[in-house]
């Protein structure tokens, strides 16, 4: 099997929107969630986001999870290379 370079190129800017993608997600539902939440025991503040959030957990990033997360990663990136690869093998015939 012969490597497209092209494709490789195109497999891994995909990828990298892709993560992109993932980490302007999570940052917006951050910020939503921050924004609609309302502390017990104070007054609806009207303008802005709180200064302390008092909810939540925080990540503690084990291994397994960042492990399964970059396999997953990886998984996706070889199935879209895997794909479009015969996309354009097929168009070329």
């Amino acid at each position: 099997m012969r490597l497209n370079k092209r494709v490789g190129i195109e497999t891994i800017i995909v990828s990298f929107i892709f993560i992109l993608l993932l980490v302007v997600w999570k940052i917006a539902q951050g910020m939503f969630l921050t924004l609609q939440h309302v502390p017990q025991g104070t007054p609806l503040q009207t303008s802005g986001a709180a200064s302390q959030v008092d909810f939540g957990h925080v990540a503690s990033g084990s291994g397994l999870m960042i492990t399964l997360s970059v396999g997953g990663i990886f998984l996706l990136a070889i199935a879209y290379y895997v794909v479009r690869s015969y996309v354009v093998g097929k168009n070329k015939r």
